[in-house]
């Protein structure tokens, strides 16, 4: 396949991504194509395939620029976790970090959602739980597919339902106090000690630039 011009390298999969999310703000998921991200973006649709296999990578990895990283949905979720999350940040989180995730179910991708960010859930936690070679064991996993359904009920209620209706002093002891059950319970099942794992989840925040809020 021929490679883009120069100009377009390095900005063009950013552009695409981008007005995918300009197109998901009136067309459901399901009916948007390469066609219209190529036309919405201004590129051609070989410059489409040069970044994205399909449709479904476009939004996997849409998905994942929005779970990873800083201010993000696993940064927030660890940040939990260590303990460093105050009721504001958490708040800002649900109220404008979430947009696009609110728009993505909205229209739709609630199961694209809830797949990935499982995916992306299982990795993290076993690069914080496990050596070389390890790996989940199945309580832990099975803890962990429970505890990240209950966090995607709470990020589709607070990014679907109006502001208000429950403070965000609450969203944050909810929240809260779910992370630490899932802290002991993961501890458990996979045999290291509650405050060895609380360590390695604040070591993962400091290795991966992910600063408090």
């Amino acid at each position: 396949m021929a490679r883009p011009r120069k100009s377009e390298r390095g900005t063009a999969d950013i552009r695409l991504a981008n007005e995918f999310w300009v197109l998901l703000e009136h067309h459901r998921l399901a009916n948007i194509t390469v066609g219209m991200v190529a036309e919405q973006a201004e590129l051609n649709r070989g410059t489409f395939y040069y970044h994205f296999k399909s449709m479904d990578d476009l939004i996997d990895r849409a998905i994942e620029d929005e779970v990873l990283g800083n201010g993000s949905i696993l940064q927030n979720m660890l940040s939990l976790i260590a303990g460093s999350s105050t009721a504001n940040g958490f708040e800002a989180f649900i109220k404008q970090d979430m947009e696009r995730i609110a728009l993505l179910i909205k229209q739709g991708g609630m199961d694209s959602f809830s797949i990935k960010i499982k995916c992306l859930m299982f990795v993290t936690w076993k690069a914080i739980l496990c050596d070389e070679g390890e790996e989940l064991s199945p309580s832990t996993r099975m803890i962990i597919e429970y505890s990240t359904s209950g966090v995607i009920g709470i990020i589709a209620y607070g990014a679907l339902h109006e502001s208000g209706e429950a403070p965000p002093d609450f969203f944050l002891s909810f929240a809260k106090n779910n992370s630490d059950f899932l802290v002991r319970q993961i501890g458990i099942a996979q045999g290291i000690p509650h405050e060895a794992v609380l360590e390695r989840v604040r070591a993962t925040l400091r290795i991966a630039g992910m600063n408090d809020r």
